[in-house]
């Protein structure tokens, strides 16, 4: 009886722990597709300042004003694209 009883204690003990095993790995999974999505707004930035940044001639390279524009619609650009795969990825219940 007293065995019983330890070796039912001892698997709610590794049912316990699965368990939590199981919430951390989610949490991992979670944080490693949030870095992806980041990626990949990061990587269609870069992919932009690379067109711009070719050595064709197109005016834009004389003013100032146009490289702090460009700049600004790169980097907003990237931040709504994070945010539009955030939201879509929490729609279908993703993340």
């Amino acid at each position: 009886s007293e065995a019983e009883r330890m070796l039912a204690g001892a698997r709610d003990l590794e049912e316990s722990i699965g368990v939590s095993l199981s919430a951390r790995r989610y949490e991992v999974n979670r944080l490693e597709l949030m870095l992806s999505i980041g990626s990949f707004a990061a990587a269609v930035g870069a992919m932009l300042a690379g067109i711009f940044g070719m050595n064709m001639r197109s005016n834009l390279e004389q003013s100032a004003l146009s490289f702090w524009g460009i700049s600004g619609a790169i980097v907003l650009g990237c931040a709504y694209i994070f945010v539009a795969v955030m939201r879509y990825t929490r729609s279908k219940r993703i993340l």
